[in-house]
């Protein structure tokens, strides 16, 4: 084996060229979250919306919804043979060039060979490695699947949620470890070389490092809340460049980069970027348009909202990855007023990692979070000011709880009657999450891969992202609802009649069923002007009965009666209503409204 000397030597033989230049832009290409170079040198796609691979040279996308309902990630061997990692079968499945499935590793669990939740995947002559983010390690196999070890982290702290990882030309293991914000680079025995980054925005610092590609004397990542690219030396760790950076408002156009996912090089040098929430991957090369600089932030920028949201009586709830905040509304103004924001990064006691799933019950005045970063429950007692003198108040939520909560990942959280019901959305377990800590299992789980819920007392509506289906239990006129026609189901509602509203980011817009299941049509649509939206994230109904929509994409908010008319948009500090497209400050009521 090459000793790290050595390592370093060979490395540093011939200094990278710079990389960031734009060269070209491929639009339209739906939710492509993982890019890879094939053995040729070209560059493949994979669009998790449709889990088809787009080939260099063919027309046609080779179509693994087979095998595959969540595609994560993406790796060609030395032989042509392609690894797809399933985030909801967590497995790792091969494919041969031909396109035959010959194959895979893992299976949910926590036992040494196996995944949750796994997210990259690459693979040279002698090593396949995984981003198991769900099991918080790297796992390292033979490329035929034979598991050799996992990798958890060192000295300096375990791995926290890796979502990318990619071997070098020297056979090291380069890891975004994305909750820590940090690049980390291990030997093929598991031994750490080096650590890189913390939280923030100078260079060489990281917010959610989603991707990793290395190569050439480069390690390439995507550093996703600060949207921008970020190129590393890979025998110092040095930042060389970095470039993409958006302006804070979205579809800037060519050049910029808008919550990037993935990076991967091609024969050239070349190096292509994924960016599902504009539907486009870009190139960038040492030739090419030079990027402009960003300009300052434009008075109407809207709010980076998280894909997370929670509504009961006034309170509407969400959260700002970019802050690490959570932002609480009351919704019995003529628009939104924002009466708190609170939380700073980190991984002590009420601090906040990454937050999946949020509730709010405005009677006993409790909030809850599910922090995947950091693998806990948090509980925050509220203090809000009388509703007739509302006021933004920084101490208005005060944290009362903070619990572990094994395996904390994407699911959802549901307050009833009988307690605080958490619904896994890896096993499709659901637990009723105890004060001391303690979670007991509740029987039985609605549908095995839940990822929302909702409904009044007595009723639930649960969302089975991969049937498609709405499962239903309690007092409805049916069990069932199919979704054949939501290409991309992410969150589901129901409305003051008892009608269910369906989320579908793939196809921008809400579907509307009745409580029978009959479709009584969808709105919504591509684009950014008002009542339009783009990849939204999250559907809550107010108290009020009108539809609340995170439009994630356009930084914003939106709100609809249920049959799609809309309302208002809204973000952190102001909003534009049907009476006046002019916005009005801090969410309160002016003469702007």
């Amino acid at each position: 084996m090459l000793t790290l000397c050595h390592l370093l030597i060979v490395s540093s033989l011939s200094a990278p060229t710079p990389l960031g230049k734009w060269m070209d832009t491929q639009a339209d290409v739906g939710g492509i979250t993982a890019v890879a170079a094939t053995p040729s040198g070209d560059i493949a796609l994979l669009d998790g919306d449709t889990s088809a691979v787009l080939l260099p040279g063919e027309t046609t996308p080779f179509d693994v919804s087979k095998w595959v309902t969540q595609p994560s990630g993406l790796a060609f061997g030395p032989t042509g043979r392609m690894y797809i990692t399933c985030a909801d079968r967590n497995h790792v499945i091969f494919f041969e060039p031909g396109g035959r499935m010959s194959g895979g590793c893992g299976g949910v669990g926590e036992e040494p060979f196996r995944l949750r939740s796994p997210s990259a995947v690459d693979v040279d002559a002698e090593h396949l490695v995984v981003a198991d983010t769900g099991n918080n390690r790297i796992q390292v196999y033979q490329p035929d699947g034979l598991h050799l070890r996992s990798i958890r982290g060192g000295d300096d702290g375990p791995l926290r949620r890796p979502e990318g990882v990619a071997i070098d030309d020297a056979g090291r293991i380069w890891v975004a470890d994305t909750h820590n914000h940090r690049v980390q680079c291990y030997t093929p025995s598991g031994d750490l070389v080096r650590s890189i980054g913390s939280w923030g925005t100078f260079p060489g610092q990281f917010m959610e490092p989603g991707g990793v590609e290395a190569g050439g004397g480069r390690v390439i990542v995507t550093d996703r809340l600060n949207h921008r690219v970020q190129v590393l030396d890979a025998s110092t760790g040095a930042v060389i460049e970095s470039w993409g950076m958006h302006a804070f408002r979205p579809r800037q156009g060519e050049g910029r980069v808008h919550y990037p996912e993935d990076a991967a090089l091609a024969a050239d040098g070349t190096v292509t970027i994924a960016e599902p929430f504009e539907e486009r991957t870009q190139r960038f090369g040492p030739e090419g348009m030079d990027i402009p600089t960003a300009p300052p932030s434009p008075r109407d920028v809207q709010s980076h909202f998280g894909p997370t949201a929670a509504t009961d009586g006034r309170f509407f709830c969400t959260w700002e990855p970019e802050l690490r905040a959570v932002h609480i509304f009351d919704l019995d103004r003529t628009t939104p007023l924002r009466l708190c924001t609170f939380g700073t990064p980190g991984t002590a006691a009420g601090q906040l990692g990454h937050l999946t799933s949020l509730a709010v019950d405005a009677d006993r005045n409790l909030l809850w979070a599910v922090d995947a970063g950091n693998g806990r429950l948090h509980e925050w007692a509220l203090s809000p000011p009388p509703p007739d003198r509302p006021a933004f108040d920084p101490g208005m939520a005060v944290l009362s709880r903070s619990s572990p909560l094994h395996h904390a990942g994407d699911g959802v959280l549901h307050p009833t009657d009988q307690g605080l019901l958490h619904l896994d959305g890896v096993t499709g377990h659901a637990r009723w999450l105890q004060a001391d800590g303690q979670h007991t299992a509740a029987p039985p789980s609605a549908a095995r891969l839940p990822i929302a819920a909702d409904g009044p007392a007595g009723r639930m509506a649960v969302l089975d992202a991969f049937g498609p289906r709405v499962q239903l239990t309690g007092d409805w006129p049916v069990d069932t609802v199919a979704l054949p026609a939501v290409e991309d189901p992410v969150d589901l509602a129901v409305a003051a009649d008892g009608s269910l509203l369906v989320l579908d980011r793939a196809g921008h817009r809400v579907h509307h069923f009745s409580p029978a299941g009959e479709p009584l049509g969808h709105w919504g649509g591509r684009g950014t002007g008002h009542g339009e939206l783009w990849r939204p994230a999250a559907i809550e109904v107010d108290h009020h009965g009108r539809v609340i929509v995170l439009d994630h994409g356009n930084h914003r908010a939106q709100m609809f009666e249920p049959d799609g008319t809309w309302i208002m948009t809204f973000g952190a500090g102001r909003a534009w209503t049907r009476q006046h497209t002019t916005p009005a400050r801090g969410g309160g009521e002016t003469e702007d409204q």
